[in-house]
This record gives C-alpha cells, structure tokens and sequence, in this order.
C-alpha cells in the first residue's frame, strides 16, 4: 500500500483507504483545513494549521450540539445566580463578591459560545470579526475567572487561618476586584489591538 501522497499543500490530500472522521470524495481525497478561504482570510491563520484535515460535517455539527446544550445550562446557572444576588440583599456580603464576579465571568465565557456554535455549523472559520470577539471575550473571561477563584481561596484561607481578624471586609474585596481586573484587562486588549501578540483562530 502506497504511503500518503500530499498533492497541494492547501488543497488536497489522496490517501489509499478511508478515514474515520475525514470528508472523503468518490476518488478518496480531503481537504485540508482552510482550502476554501479567501486570501483576506487565510493571512490571518497561521500557517501550521493549514496542514491538518479538515473535520467530517458530522464532527462539527456534534460540537455544536454539545455546545448548545451547555450554553443554556451555563447561561440559566449563571444568570441564576447574578439575580439572586441582585435581588437578596442578605446575600451582598464582602466574600459573595467574589462569587458573583466569577459568576459574570462564567457567564461571559459561554455568552460567546454563540459564535462557537455558529461557525461548527458552518463548518470553520467566519471572519476576523467573529475570531476577534470570540478571543478578547475568552481572555476577559477565562483570566477574570482565574483570578477570582485565587481570590476565593485567598479569603477562605484568611477566614480560616484568622477566624477573628481574618475576615473580608467591603473594602478589601472591592480592591481584590479592581486589581483582578486591572490584571485582566491587558491580556485582552493588546492581543486585540495588536500591540502584544494577536488572537488567531483555533485548529479545529
């Protein structure tokens, strides 16, 4: 049996027997991820995923079904508790401050599954903008995220260790929240503007 023979580098790949997962024609040929993007388009991926196999329709449709899904669980959770919040003032305490940022944060995170889901429909990549939005909306959330949990654990420790003086104060976790998100902010606005690195689409 003949080895894989590589015809173009962004066209077409001819292999002698099928594969699970990969959209095959009559004569056995994918298409390697990117194959159909305009110029305008293609400048923004790197180059190193342009040498996979694009995924069968079966696989994007999967993810977008999945996501789907968890996008309405994470969005009522989280929504849930932004307005239980909003609404028992016995609830607005020093340390629930930091349960209700990383519940905005959460929230953000798959507000953006969206476009996630949009583009496995349309099986790969939709656009700079979508990327664009798609990656600054992840790097608040995601570091927003991490950030407040450290901050958790940094309060339950201090209750913990200082079950008398140790305890959160209004004060303190409003400058725990403001340095969480003086730390987050750069992360995603200078990949976005370009001025540190950027944010390029995903392999898949």
């Amino acid at each position: 049996m003949s080895p894989t023979l590589i015809m173009d580098f962004n066209r077409t790949v001819s292999r002698p027997l099928p594969q699970l997962g990969l959209m095959e024609n009559e004569v056995g040929e994918t298409h390697l991820l990117g194959w159909n993007l305009p110029a305008e388009d293609l400048i923004h991926i790197p180059e190193h995923w342009l040498k996979y196999q694009e995924p069968s329709a079966l696989q994007h449709y999967y993810l977008a079904f999945m996501y789907t899904l968890f996008t309405f669980i994470a969005l009522f959770g989280n929504g849930l508790v932004i307005w239980i919040f909003c609404i028992a003032k016995p609830l607005r305490t020093p340390s629930n401050i930091f349960v209700i940022n990383l519940a905005l944060c959460d929230f953000v995170m798959m507000a953006k599954a969206p476009i996630f889901i949009y583009s496995s429909i349309n099986r790969g990549y939709q656009g700079h903008f979508l990327c664009q939005l798609f990656g600054v909306a992840g790097a608040f959330s995601g570091l927003g995220a991490s950030a407040t949990n450290a901050a958790i654990a940094y309060d339950r420790f201090s209750t913990i260790a200082k079950p008398f003086d140790g305890r959160m104060t209004y004060g303190r976790a409003l400058f725990l929240i403001v340095c969480i998100w003086t730390y987050t902010l750069p992360w995603g606005i200078l990949p976005l503007t370009e001025k540190w690195n950027r944010f390029v689409p995903e392999g898949f």
